[in-house]
């Protein structure tokens, strides 16, 4: 093992490489940014809508559907399950990998969440969370504006050349954008933007 540590800096990659210095510094900085700005009010704004709309509701609608590919889904699915077990807030993401499948075999890759989101009868008194790092994922996209065909609210996390979905009603729509080409920064940016809202609706 000792051997192999000497190994290990002496080859290329000892030292860390400079640029790698900078990724938590990054991180740090989306983050002020966000608390510096109004990106801040967009949390708040969501945050209160959860709050006052969708904790501790009973009955029907009233949920909260996140959806990301990737890296993105697996944030979803840790928000979903925060949501629903710390903050009695119903939470849905597509995490069954065979239903997953049937629909994109069935309807495409860009029209599968679309398909689950009819499934489950998604109305305007749910809410969407579309998390994409490129902000450019055409069925992250589809599936926030069947979520606007329905009247419902969204919450868009893009990153890299994501643009605001919904410009023109912004109002329904809220939107941040994490400028940054690093897939790891942009994720763990997302991820701490909605485990900030989860810490705030904590009542368990």
């Amino acid at each position: 093992m000792v051997e192999e540590g000497r190994q290990a800096e002496h080859n290329n990659d000892w030292p860390p490489k400079e640029e790698n210095k900078s990724f938590y510094k990054d991180i740090a900085d989306k983050l002020r940014h966000i608390e510096d700005s109004g990106d801040r009010d967009t949390i708040r704004k969501v945050t209160n809508i959860w709050r006052h709309e969708y904790q501790k509701h009973i009955g029907i609608g009233k949920r909260v559907f996140i959806v990301g590919n990737g890296g993105s889904c697996a944030i979803s699915e840790h928000i979903s399950t925060d949501l629903n077990k710390r903050c009695k807030v119903k939470a849905l993401t597509l995490s069954n990998n065979s239903l997953l499948t049937a629909l994109t075999n069935d309807y495409t890759q860009e029209h599968a969440l679309v398909e689950w989101m009819k499934m489950n009868n998604f109305s305007k008194t749910d809410f969407l969370v579309g998390i994409s790092s490129s902000g450019l994922s055409k069925n992250i996209l589809f599936a926030l504006e069947h979520a606007s065909d329905c009247l419902a609210l969204t919450f868009s996390i893009f990153g890299m050349n994501g643009l605001e979905p919904f410009p023109r009603h912004s109002h329904d729509h809220s939107y941040i954008h994490i400028d940054s080409f690093n897939y790891g920064v942009i994720e763990l940016t997302s991820e701490i933007i909605l485990h900030g809202i989860v810490e705030d609706l904590v009542i368990e």
